[in-house]
């Protein structure tokens, strides 16, 4: 992809941005920018605006969204850590069907720290400020999608109930 400007700004190629970021992360500052894709859905959306703060002395863990540089392609992608093993991460978007694979820690660019949507920060566990929230969050993350399969259910059971006749 070629530098295009357009209305909203510029858009980059991805060795470009990971440049940026890179010479940003030297002087120890965050790098914001807008994200574009669905691989993250719907933890982070298309458009959404995303900060990737440099690691310092954080070891990503799973549940972790990092930055990283695509090991076997010229691409930056940014999806969650399921799996940690000897400075490498088991790497994979939320809406992929397939994972990334193991990714040395030498490609890492940096660790998601806040997600802005139209306007507004949402909630983000930062570790790169820790507390006990985002430690607590992290606890759990791994048992959210068969919590959240369960409520999808009861969820439809309650819909069939209140409204039926209008549901297939």
């Amino acid at each position: 992809m070629n530098e295009i400007e357009n209305i909203d700004g510029i858009s980059l190629s991805a060795p470009v941005i990971m440049e940026l970021i890179e010479a940003v992360h030297e002087k120890g500052a965050s790098f914001r920018f807008q994200a574009k894709g669905y691989s993250m859905t719907p933890a982070i959306r298309d458009g959404d605006v995303i900060t990737v703060s440099p690691l310092k002395d954080i070891m990503p863990c799973r549940g972790d969204v990092l930055a990283f540089r695509h090991p076997e392609r010229p691409q930056m992608l940014v999806h969650r850590v399921l799996h940690t093993m000897a400075r490498k991460y088991f790497i994979k978007g939320d809406n992929c069907p397939e994972a990334d694979g193991w990714i040395p820690a030498e490609n890492i660019l940096g660790l998601i720290s806040k997600v802005e949507r139209q306007g507004r920060a949402r909630f983000w566990p930062n570790r790169s400020a820790p507390s006990s929230w985002v430690n607590f969050y992290l606890l759990l993350y791994p048992l959210w999608p068969p919590i959240r399969r369960v409520l999808v259910r009861v969820w439809r059971r309650i819909k069939r109930i209140i409204m039926p006749g209008q549901l297939p």
